[in-house]
């Protein structure tokens, strides 16, 4: 049993709360823009998971107590780089770096997990449990190997077969994130282990679901 503390009202963040919590995790869900609040979650868990809009990041990061406070925490990021691209709604250019590398540098002393951001909260909701040769992977990147198996932990609570894509390089975790072959797709097991063992070490395509 894993105390997780979950920083975001949204969907996914909801929907995990629900997820973890029926597997029994100890889950603490904050909807506060309290600081003292949000800092005492992020003390408190082994866990936490920021699920908020891209644009909202750095804030919840800030009123989590800074990172400091996420220092030594293991961190899962479900967020994607989605903002204004030319007055509309669309993926953001990071320069060729990727959005979890740009987020964790953010806390450089948190252990980075970039998971839970391929597939709609709809879509994992729906397909969470399933067995057999229709489980759904849930794609997974880190650098750090304790938070790795700490990750595929959690994702195998939740439901899902857990496939790791690799470290926060841009051709490792890029093709997970948005415009990547492997987001917004379902895939299973064996699938998921060879596109990940295609893909890695390549730039993304930039051909996949914005």
């Amino acid at each position: 049993m894993t105390r997780i503390g979950i920083i975001g009202s949204g969907h996914i963040g909801g929907n995990l709360a629900r997820l973890f919590s029926a597997a029994g995790h100890d889950v603490l869900v904050s909807f506060s823009t309290d600081p003292a609040k949000l800092a005492e979650l992020a003390a408190g868990a082994g866990a936490v998971v920021l699920s908020v809009p891209w644009g909202v990041l750095d804030q919840a990061i800030k009123q989590a107590g800074g990172p400091g406070a996420l220092a030594g925490r293991t961190v899962i990021d479900t967020t994607n780089q989605f903002g204004r691209v030319d007055g509309r709604f669309g993926v953001l250019d990071l320069g060729g770096q990727s959005a979890a590398a740009r987020n964790a540098a953010k806390v450089p002393g948190a252990a980075w997990i970039k998971a839970f951001n391929t597939l709609t909260a709809g879509f994992q909701a729906s397909s969470a449990g399933r067995t057999g040769p229709d489980r759904v992977v849930m794609f997974y990147a880190t650098g750090d190997d304790a938070a790795a198996r700490l990750a595929g932990e959690l994702i195998t609570s939740a439901g899902f077969d857990p496939v790791r894509t690799g470290t926060l390089a841009r051709t490792e975790v890029g093709h997970q994130e948005p415009k990547g072959d492997l987001y917004g797709e379902e895939f299973h097991h064996d699938d998921a282990v060879a596109a990940v063992a295609r893909l890695r070490g390549t730039p993304p395509s930039g051909k996949g679901r914005p």
